[in-house]
């Protein structure tokens, strides 16, 4: 994929773009985490890798089930988010660490060479750099299909905070 011939340095900008834009998002969303108490809830648990290949499972066999019309019944969960989503969320953030910390390695490797050998070298960082995006994208990549197929009310709760969907104890009967 390019963007064409003579433009590495329209993709520079372009990526150093994205890439503060990435780092602001991670910033804010960090900074949630922690001043709404949000990252208790993100802290793996015991029985969390037999609960994620559970709900892995039911992820993988629900468009299959969908398509022969069967019933697939998912997985309970008694915690805000389950196994799967503790697992993703929190091993993002340690991933955004790592691909900013690559990044800054591999774009400043003079003054950064003892952070590039932290890594394995300027070329290892680079690799890494790159499978750090693979990750993003297998993060990244479900939660958009999820989202659709779950309905506009998940996109609008994920951008506003609010659900139509969920029912909450202030909302008196009147306002309905």
């Amino acid at each position: 994929m390019s963007l064409g011939p003579g433009m590495l340095a329209v993709a520079l900008r372009l990526h150093w773009l994205c890439a503060y834009a990435f780092m602001l998002n991670g910033a804010v969303y960090v900074a949630g985490l922690i001043a709404g108490g949000g990252w208790r809830g993100l802290l793996p648990r015991r029985t969390d890798l037999f609960d994620a290949l559970r709900m892995f499972r039911y992820y993988i066999g629900f468009p299959l089930a969908k398509l022969a019309r069967r019933q697939w019944p998912h997985p309970s969960s008694n915690t805000k988010y389950n196994a799967l989503q503790r697992g993703a969320y929190f091993t993002i953030p340690i991933a955004g660490s790592l691909s900013v910390t690559t990044g800054w390695a591999i774009h400043k490797p003079m003054q950064f060479h003892s952070l590039a050998a932290i890594f394995g070298g300027f070329d290892a960082t680079r690799v890494w750099h790159f499978w750090l995006m693979w990750v993003f994208t297998l993060f990244v990549v479900p939660h958009v299909i999820l989202v659709f197929a779950d309905g506009w009310d998940t996109l609008r709760a994920m951008i506003t905070g609010w659900s139509a969907k969920v029912m909450r104890p202030e909302v008196t009967a009147d306002e309905h």
